[in-house]
């Protein structure tokens, strides 16, 4: 019988996959008809793959612009996540540009703590992507019923966040999302990045303006409106950090709602958190960006002395042992996941319209990766 070994991972490997801006296509657009331009890209536009070939398990997810599925391709019997955003939705709340980029974000960002897409796809009401489905649940769900991790788990869960956050970075993008619930477990015990939705495509020393995340999660100068760039994920990073130790969120007022002169004023990190944390939470909380850790590369965080312990060579190539695995029943188990999502319906328009014209119609968002890619390891 042969063998076989798992492709090591390393730093130089993912360095040749560096963001190029020709790479990116900018033909993912909307227009009032469907567009007869051809595409640049094999897989766009050609794809066979729609909705028939799906059949819907349960709904695992619900958020502000659609629903999650678990579902089964009826083809080759795997079972994937699906989201679904409804598109006049979508143009009403002028969240076109927002799709686009997640669409292509989820093909480009091939890293091992990054979902992988698997396909994507439209018809005249919905556009759907499907990527693997992350049976672990998110990480907020297992830190609410902790309320706390212990110091070793942190370092775990966090040391791969922070080679994601490296990979978009230097790939030019901004997460703009990081929070416990984007942070998914997977049958394996791993972390993998979800939800690209807010993420920023930017150019090397280019600063935005735009207020979006998630309020608790983001950074000063993001809330004061003072212009941000990729370090406004740091910030991030250490509010999570906080609150995986403490189970608690750390900038909240007295009235449990956001304050924003918090930020300004020193932060209380209770005695629980370990001196080298302690330190680490503190250099990530500085309201000035560029004396944040982690503004002029990721490295500064990796080299903290917080991270002293781990090689960050073998967190790429999942050598720890996870903490926590999940103990699954089945493919579909879905124990980790909160289970009060009422109602099996998808909430948008799937009824079909025979030779009815796409309104509204993404050129160039179909997307199937390749049979090798699904069967294989990451590719990086």
């Amino acid at each position: 019988m042969g063998c076989c070994q798992k492709k090591k991972i390393n730093k130089e490997s993912i360095n040749d996959e560096l963001y190029n801006e020709n790479l990116i296509p900018d033909n993912i657009t909307i227009s009032d008809s469907p567009s007869n331009i051809p595409s640049t890209r094999i897989s766009l536009d050609t794809s066979s793959t729609s909705l028939d070939d799906f059949k819907k398990l349960e709904v695992i997810g619900q958020g502000s612009f659609g629903k999650v599925f678990l579902v089964k391709n009826i083809n080759n019997n795997k079972i994937y996540a699906m989201k679904v955003l409804e598109k006049k939705f979508l143009i009403q709340k002028k969240q076109i540009s927002h799709t686009k980029t997640e669409r292509i974000a989820l093909e480009k960002l091939k890293h091992p703590f990054i979902v992988k897409l698997n396909y994507a796809f439209q018809d005249i009401t919905n556009v759907y992507f499907v990527t693997e489905f992350l049976s672990g649940g998110e990480l907020f769900f297992h830190l609410r019923k902790k309320a706390g991790f212990k110091e070793k788990d942190v370092k775990f869960y966090m040391s791969q966040v922070l080679l994601a956050l490296e990979f978009m970075h230097n790939n030019n993008y901004i997460y703009r999302d990081l929070k416990p619930e984007n942070i998914m477990i997977d049958n394996e015990g791993n972390i993998k990045l979800t939800d690209f939705g807010l993420s920023k495509i930017v150019k090397p020393n280019e600063t935005t303006f735009t207020l979006c995340g998630t309020a608790e999660y983001l950074a000063p100068e993001i809330l004061f409106g003072q212009g941000y760039d990729k370090t406004c994920d740091w910030f991030s990073f250490g509010v999570v950090i906080f609150e995986m130790f403490c189970g608690y969120h750390p900038f909240r007022s007295k009235t449990k709602k956001i304050d924003p002169s918090i930020y300004l004023r020193k932060t209380y990190i209770p005695d629980k958190v370990g001196k080298n944390a302690k330190d680490l939470i503190e250099k990530l909380f500085v309201s000035d960006p560029k004396k944040r850790l982690g503004y002029n590369s990721a490295d500064e965080v990796k080299n903290h002395p917080f991270f002293k312990d781990i090689d960050f060579d073998k967190v790429l190539n999942k050598e720890y042992k996870p903490p926590f695995i999940p103990k699954l029943d089945s493919e579909t188990d879905l124990k980790y996941f909160d289970r009060n999502i009422k109602g099996l319906k998808i909430g948008v328009n799937e009824e079909k319209k025979e030779n009815e014209k796409d309104e509204f119609h993404f050129e160039g968002f179909s997307y199937e990766q390749k049979d090798e890619q699904q069967n294989g390891e990451d590719q990086i």
